[in-house]
């Protein structure tokens, strides 16, 4: 079955959405398309249904959060649609981010970034193989620097001063071959594990009867 892509009204609405939570800590439109292009890029995928508590915040046990079942079910299918929308796209290799501007019109690319790194934590162990890979660790560049850049502690962040303009336009360019790079370097792991696997069943001694 071939997915249909969200609409722009249907996008409108998943934005309205989660800024309804914002109080609660939920993620808004940035940091979750940020989140959501981490778990398809990365090790293995985990379901969007799977990571509702840490897209909703505390919204996620708030009974009265939605006004019906059928509220909540409409939100968790736009969330899968976002998810496949992003799938798709880095099967095509068209994926973009996501990037909102802020309060003062600027495009920081901040909670895109943010997002991405909090799903890198639902795999830490396994995201190790690509900053441990020579060749393709800097895929993560951008995305750390621009994701740490508002850490609470100082000592965290990548620059001391303010990113230049020039230096963030870079940065916010280099996003989308990133993801595509970091896609590229999971989907080849997979690929290898799984032909190893099929190796060994062929292998594996018939028993006799």
């Amino acid at each position: 079955m071939s997915h249909k892509p969200l609409s722009e009204q249907d996008y409108q609405r998943l934005s309205a959405t989660l800024a309804r939570f914002a109080g609660h800590g939920c993620m808004n439109l940035e940091r979750l398309d940020g989140f959501f292009a981490a778990l398809l890029a990365g090790p293995e995928a985990v379901r969007p249904a799977e990571c509702l508590p840490l897209i909703l915040g505390d919204a996620f046990d708030d009974e009265s959060a939605f006004p019906s079942e059928k509220a909540l079910e409409q939100f968790v299918a736009l969330l899968r649609g976002h998810w496949q929308d992003i799938a798709e796209a880095l099967k095509q290799g068209e994926f973009q981010p996501w990037l909102d501007a802020d309060a003062a019109g600027q495009t920081t690319g901040n909670d895109w970034a943010e997002g991405f790194a909090a799903g890198m934590e639902l795999l830490n162990d396994d995201w190790g193989l690509l900053f441990d890979s020579p060749d393709n660790a800097p895929l993560l560049e951008p995305i750390m620097i621009l994701g740490f850049e508002r850490h609470p502690d100082p000592e965290m962040r990548p620059f001391v001063d303010a990113i230049d303009a020039e230096t963030r336009a870079e940065l916010l360019a280099s996003l989308s071959p990133s993801v595509h790079g970091i896609h590229d370097f999971f989907a080849a792991i997979r690929r290898q594990l799984e032909q190893e696997e099929q190796e060994l069943d062929r292998e594996e001694p018939r028993r006799p009867h």
